[in-house]
């Protein structure tokens, strides 16, 4: 069994696909409210849902629907 979020428990909740692993959070966030969530601070993530690359302009309005899948990406800028 793969591992879930904490927020797992929610009753009214919507399950998605995050990062490849399946897990329940609730319905009507953005992609900002689920960044915030995860307390996900990396301003360079890229952020894809569905296989589409959502502009950080657009985090605010793009909301989460059951059955997304949803891919954070760190980019490694090293050298």
């Amino acid at each position: 069994k793969k591992e879930e979020f904490a927020w797992t428990m929610i009753s009214d909740s919507v399950e998605i696909v995050l990062n490849g692993l399946k897990t329940r959070i609730a319905p009507n966030i953005s992609i900002e409210q689920l960044l915030r969530l995860m307390n996900e601070g990396d301003l360079q993530i890229i952020v894809e849902c569905n296989g589409k690359f959502i502009f950080p302009q657009k985090y605010s309005s793009t909301f989460i629907h059951d059955g997304d899948n949803i891919e954070l990406i760190n980019p490694d800028f090293g050298g």
